[in-house]
């Protein structure tokens, strides 16, 4: 008796229909996986805040993963069900391609889990550098994750294989099927609406999901005259500023923990305005040059900003001025100057800015409930009159009750020279106007000018230090001298000139003196920056226990950890500098890199993604969401 075969294309054409069936399945159930899976995006936000954005959430977390598994078998599955009929090495090919798949996808969960952003071609770098870099991600659970999705699909593989070969059609698999469609227009149409009408509960959530692009029909609306543009433009600003609002700080991350000196010391801060770290020079500064040899130097220091009040903030606070919009608004104080006030230290300040300036009124002497001052230090004065009174104030520190004060001068920063001081170094300018600089013949005078000007601040500082040794304060007291940024005579060619233009390190580079009773004369070439003060002050002379991390973004200076790159910047841009480069972003995300040495910008260059990682990590990881 003869037996019957089927013919080769007929075989052939029943093999690929079986696969194509199988894949259905094999999608379906990876699907499922995947819901399973992306739930840690649900999780890694707040919950919305109104039943119908709950419902956009689950409609949306629905609609948006069945969608892409869908896509992601038509691309993958579906052309592979033609090019392999082998069904053994397609259901293999096809686990291989699955377990990479959710493998990505778990990856992009952890790093939304810390840094609230998916991955991105441009990012996908960092992954290759993850293990030179030091953040909060932690890879380790790949490791036995992989593994048990390989398994798992290969159980996935057979199940279906095993469903497709009853050939008998499944209701609740097309009801479930059907449902998944219906969600993913309901999503797109419901976002539709949402945008339209500005609802923040649901539009809040448009960036919840990798490769989510909710659409919207803003143009089509307004051509129907359904939708007033001017009008939902203006809106939509007033919500993003309420929306960056929303974003609380949570500074410090732990609670202050304590063990309070016995000896408690005094602490002095002094912030010359513009002094640039090259005039650390003896003939320039002759005082405070022999000062830094006969302390502590730290001879790579980087001010946080290239402006006064973004510097500033960097200083007292130890964080990027970009958490300074969430400080006004919550009325956050320096948790420096929080401790000082606790442990019972008189505070003063004197400013020759004046103390009228944001940062001193909204931000960092917000919350002090008593702080010396000179009279009518809300209005700028001049040095001489800022030095005169702090001097007065020091005179009346008999009590032993310790103290903290802060001088800020400004005379390199203004070139405002006293009438009749001419300096050493000539021919100079008569005026600091700085236009006047831009002519050849001027140049070199106007650096003479700025010169003159530091050679006087620096026999000012040298007035600060003799009047604490006449007061018998020095020795109880740590002095740290330093400047708010420098200035630039447009040595980078960019027709750059005083400070706030750039972050080469004509602007950026700082001196940094530090006078500690009790230490050895040492000279610090380690890379440092302002953000390190209020740990050091925190630790080594009020006594705090916490880790550096739980309330700065700098690190002792005194201990052993060390600077591989730092991040300066304000609320407008953030800078990364690292050993060879300086990286810059603005608000818009567009990016330059240029030489340290030089500053000459780096045309082909990309950011190293391994440290914009962990740079992005430190602009919010001091926020969480209410």
């Amino acid at each position: 008796m003869a037996i019957l075969r089927p013919q080769p294309a007929a075989f052939q054409r029943d093999q690929i229909s079986r696969l194509i069936s199988w894949g259905h399945w094999f999608t379906f159930f990876n699907i499922l996986l995947a819901l399973f899976i992306s739930s840690r995006y649900i999780l890694a936000n707040p919950w919305p805040e109104t039943q119908l954005g709950v419902g956009y959430l689950v409609l949306s977390w629905l609609g948006h993963f069945s969608f892409v598994g869908f896509i992601t078998y038509l691309l993958t599955l579906f052309p592979l069900s033609f090019l392999i009929p082998n069904q053994k090495i397609m259901r293999n090919c096809s686990v291989v391609i699955a377990v990479i798949v959710l493998s990505i996808l778990l990856v992009d969960t952890q790093i939304y889990h810390v840094f609230k952003f998916h991955i991105t071609p441009t990012v996908w770098d960092l992954l290759l550098k993850e293990a030179e870099s030091k953040s909060k991600l932690n890879w380790n659970f790949l490791f036995i994750v992989i593994p048990v999705l390989f398994l798992l699909e290969l159980v996935i593989s057979n199940y279906a294989w095993r469903m497709q070969l009853r050939r008998r059609k499944r209701a609740w698999g097309t009801i479930i099927s059907g449902l998944f469609v219906a969600c993913f227009f309901l999503t797109h149409l419901t976002y539709i609406i949402a945008d339209a009408k500005l609802y923040e509960p649901i539009i809040s959530q448009r960036s919840n999901f990798p490769l989510s692009y909710p659409m919207t029909a803003r143009s089509f609306l307004s051509k129907h005259g359904w939708l007033d543009l001017e009008q939902y433009q203006s809106q939509a600003a007033k919500m993003a500023e309420l929306e960056h609002g929303k974003q609380r700080l949570h500074y410090p991350l732990q609670p202050l923990q304590v063990t309070e000196s016995e000896n408690k010391l005094n602490v002095l801060l002094v912030v010359v305005s513009g002094l640039r770290a090259d005039m650390l020079q003896p003939d320039v500064m002759p005082f405070l040059s022999d000062f830094a040899t006969k302390n502590q130097q730290f001879t790579q220091h980087i001010a946080g900003d290239n402006s006064h009040d973004g510097s500033i903030f960097s200083l007292l606070y130890g964080l990027p001025e970009s958490y300074r919009s969430n400080v006004e608004a919550e009325g956050v104080t320096p948790l420096l100057i929080d401790e000082l006030q606790r442990q019972d230290y008189l505070l003063s300040a004197f400013s020759t800015y004046g103390l009228n300036l944001d940062i001193y009124k909204k931000d960092v002497f917000h919350g002090v409930r008593q702080i010396s001052r000179r009279k009518n230090d809300l209005s700028p004065s001049n040095d001489i009159q800022t030095l005169t009174s702090w001097q007065n104030w020091l005179s009346k520190q008999v009590n032993g009750r310790p103290w903290f004060s802060y001088i800020n001068i400004n005379m390199p920063a203004t070139l405002a020279l006293p009438t009749g001081y001419s300096g050493p170094f000539q021919p100079a300018l008569e005026d600091g106007n700085p236009f006047a600089a831009f002519t050849p013949e001027n140049h070199d005078k106007f650096i003479n000018r700025y010169k003159n000007a530091v050679h006087y601040s620096d026999e000012q500082l040298k007035q600060i230090v003799t009047s604490l040794q006449a007061q018998q304060s020095l020795e109880k007291t740590v002095v740290i001298i330093t400047a708010d940024h420098g200035l630039e005579f447009n040595e980078t060619n960019t027709n750059s000139w005083g400070s706030g233009s750039n972050y080469s390190t004509y602007q950026m580079h700082v001196p940094f003196i530090v006078y500690w009773p009790g230490k050895t004369a040492h000279r610090w070439d380690k890379l440092s920056t302002h953000y390190d003060l209020v740990p050091t002050l925190l630790h080594d002379v009020l006594g705090a226990d916490n880790d550096d991390k739980t309330y700065s973004s700098g690190y002792n200076l005194f201990g052993n950890q060390l600077h591989d790159w730092l991040l300066l910047g304000n609320r407008e841009n953030y800078v990364i500098y690292e050993p060879r480069t300086i990286t810059e972003f603005n608000r818009q995300g567009d990016f330059s890199v240029y030489t340290r040495k030089g500053y000459q910008m780096l045309d082909d260059a990309s950011p190293n993604m391994a440290v914009l990682l962990q740079v992005m990590n430190e602009l919010t990881r001091f926020k969480y969401a209410p």
